[in-house]
């Protein structure tokens, strides 16, 4: 029999609390949380090596219901897959944390317990932290409110309080980056070398790192058409440039663009990270963030197996109460779980669930190897532009066909 875990005595000092009862609710009621697009991919440039920003993805999906409203729905509505969050969960792990909270996870493992002592100490101190984002996102008018304060005050004051060791990592070449947080707290801000990919695939940037595992794509709510453009990340090292223009969209995650955007980073940083920890982290969905100071989405890719899953709908970051605003508890535990998802979700979930393949690894036929072996903090050379290469075909002439 293996030897008991010892309980943190930190950990211990959290039963009975009120973190404790709100973490047992809302993991109780998990089933209420979205679930999980199973999406397959209709086509895609991947074999073309651009960057992420110009990911061009079609999904089954939504061509099938475009056609569908084509029609009107005369012939029904197209059915996408759809997986609970509770599958995608170990809820086995919580039984014990649900029947006695706190002392259910004495015999828990120390990474088990870390995880939850983390959000426990995050609860904790909730109010600071949600004061110290909003007083960041309110320190500019909300037209003029930089994609750089959202990266800083979600990096440091939401998504790395989440994960133990609170290691987190924005883009150093972001724009007018502050050197520490202007909340008042006064902490340095995280920069690093935060790129993904290689030539031959999906590549760029991602705004944000968590544990040197998960991406966090961060965009502006309600972009306007005179704002900074939102995206301004090039593929080399160097300050980004602006490239082209945000659509307005009441939700911002779910435009097309936005969309195919955290897709891409989703596929290749999934393949980027089994390549590196393939022990670890092969067979896992790797989840990565798509956030706004209003909303989050998760995309979830199992890169040995080929599997995509994609939050049905958006999550709401706030629950606004009177007249100040409070971070969603419920937001912040769907979060929490899958920041830890080594530890809470299932590893080869399409062996317990009927699951489509995206298909992308059929359609990159030799380019497979490519993405199997790309890797995070590489350096890029810009594709040629379509002028160029129209350019620099080698023309073979086609002659006439000999007359029988």
């Amino acid at each position: 029999m293996a030897a008991t875990m010892q309980l943190c005595p930190s950990l211990v000092s959290f039963r009975g609390s009120e973190g404790e009862a709100i973490v047992k609710e809302v993991i109780f009621g998990i089933e209420l949380a979205p679930g999980f697009f199973n999406l397959v991919i209709h086509c895609s440039n991947a074999i073309e090596g651009t960057s992420f920003t110009d990911a061009a993805i079609s999904l089954r999906g939504l061509v099938e219901t475009q056609r569908a409203l084509n029609k009107d729905y005369r012939d029904g509505i197209p059915k996408v897959g759809l997986v609970k969050i509770k599958d995608i969960l170990n809820m086995h792990v919580f039984e014990e944390f649900l029947e006695d909270g706190v002392k259910g996870i004495e015999n828990s493992s120390a990474a088990y317990q870390q995880a939850f002592l983390t959000l426990f100490h995050f609860l904790d101190e909730k109010k600071k932290h949600e004061q110290a984002i909003e007083k960041l996102l309110t320190s500019v008018p909300q037209t003029s409110k930089s994609k750089e304060t959202i990266m800083v005050a979600l990096a440091h004051h939401l998504f790395s309080q989440l994960v133990p060791g609170n290691k987190y990592e924005v883009d150093k070449y972001a724009n007018q980056l502050p050197k520490e947080c202007d909340c008042g707290c006064k902490a340095m801000i995280c920069k690093g070398d935060t790129s993904v990919g290689s030539d031959g695939t999906w590549h760029g940037r991602v705004d944000i790192v968590l544990n040197h595992t998960i991406a966090v794509a961060v965009l502006k709510d309600q972009p306007n058409s005179d704002d900074e453009d939102e995206y301004n990340d090039t593929d080399e090292e160097g300050p980004p440039s602006k490239q082209r223009k945000a659509c307005k969209n009441d939700t911002v995650l779910l435009e097309r663009k936005v969309l195919n955007k955290v897709l891409a980073e989703a596929i290749t940083n999934s393949f980027a990270q089994v390549n590196i920890h393939e022990k670890t982290l092969s067979h896992f969905l790797i989840p990565t963030f798509g956030a706004t100071s209003e909303h989050i989405t998760i995309c979830l890719y199992d890169s040995e197996n080929d599997y995509l899953l994609h939050i049905k709908d958006e999550l709401l970051l706030w629950k606004p109460i009177g007249v100040a605003k409070q971070l969603n508890v419920r937001t912040l535990v769907v979060i929490w779980l899958f920041l830890n998802f080594t530890i809470f979700t299932h590893k080869k979930l399409h062996t317990l669930i009927n699951l489509d393949k995206s298909g992308l690894h059929d359609e990159l036929l030799e380019c497979l190897e490519l993405y199997k072996n790309t890797e995070t903090k590489g350096k890029f050379v810009s594709s040629e532009s379509s002028e160029q290469l129209w350019k620099s075909m080698a023309p073979a002439v086609k002659h006439r066909k000999k007359l029988q």
